[in-house]
């Protein structure tokens, strides 16, 4: 079923115009599971401001993260070292959504709405 859910979001970024950025059915990080693999997938907006990051265990269920553009997050340290506003393109780091709150009947639906609401018009 984790390999099930983690491939829908591959067909769904690519119908969404989402660019995929990495995919594993066998992914070695986080808790391991007793039975069965993790599977991972993270997935860009078409204008690449945006980062989703799926993973999907057997035991563990889904986790989903999102990266939102570094202009867009106020609680990052302001440092010395990006001086330079070429910088502030970057995405920031990872929020994890809080995938039991989110509208939508199934897996699929969810990651829909969600990778609607992150696309640009």
């Amino acid at each position: 079923m984790s390999q099930h859910q983690v491939h829908a979001v591959q067909q769904l970024a690519k119908v969404m115009g989402w660019h995929v950025l990495s995919f594993s059915n066998h992914v070695g990080l986080g808790p391991v599971e007793s039975i069965g693999n993790a599977s991972a997938i993270t997935v860009a907006s078409p204008n690449g401001d945006y980062a989703i990051s799926v993973r999907n265990g057997p035991e563990s269920g889904s986790k989903v993260l999102v990266q939102f553009p570094r202009s867009q997050c106020k609680d990052l340290p302001k440092g010395d070292v990006l001086q330079d506003s070429k910088w502030n393109h970057l995405r920031g780091p990872f929020k994890e959504v809080q995938w039991n709150k989110m509208e939508g009947r199934n897996f699929v639906y969810k990651m829909e709405l969600l990778m609607a609401a992150l696309t640009p018009c």
